[in-house]
């Protein structure tokens, strides 16, 4: 057709949809364990992942840690801490409710450099928590 452009695919690999209990957690990188987030995994690959959270006003840009679980029955079955990761893009959302004032950040992540040990969580973290 004319006039229409072509869109090409940029990731390297698929990206799979997550089950309820697996969540990313940020925390600042110089802070307690009180201003951390739990956040809703949007979608995940090998290459890095989009996640969801509350945006509170007021909060700083700073520099976060980034840590991946999945919880089931109060067990957490897999926990790869201290992902390695670049943040590529920030989407900001209002709630779909009028009576609410909540807003919520969206961020794409590309996974950085990871340790042997960190690439087999993260294989386990696809294999076991992923939707296919």
């Amino acid at each position: 057709m004319a006039g229409k452009k072509e869109f090409i695919e940029r990731k390297k690999h698929e990206r799979f949809k997550v089950k309820n209990a697996a969540i990313a957690m940020i925390r600042p990188l110089n802070s307690d364990a009180a201003t951390q987030k739990y956040c809703q995994i949007i979608n995940i690959s090998k290459d890095g992942l989009s996640f969801r959270y509350i945006y509170r006003k007021g909060e700083s840009n700073e520099q976060i840690k980034l840590d991946l679980l999945f919880i089931q029955d109060s067990i957490c079955f897999t926990y790869l801490k201290n992902v390695p990761f670049e943040i590529v893009w920030v989407s900001n959302e209002t709630s779909k409710t009028s009576s609410s004032h909540l807003k919520t950040r969206q961020l794409g992540v590309q996974f950085g450099e990871m340790t042997s040990h960190q690439i087999s969580q993260l294989d386990r973290f696809l294999e076991e928590c992923t939707i296919k």
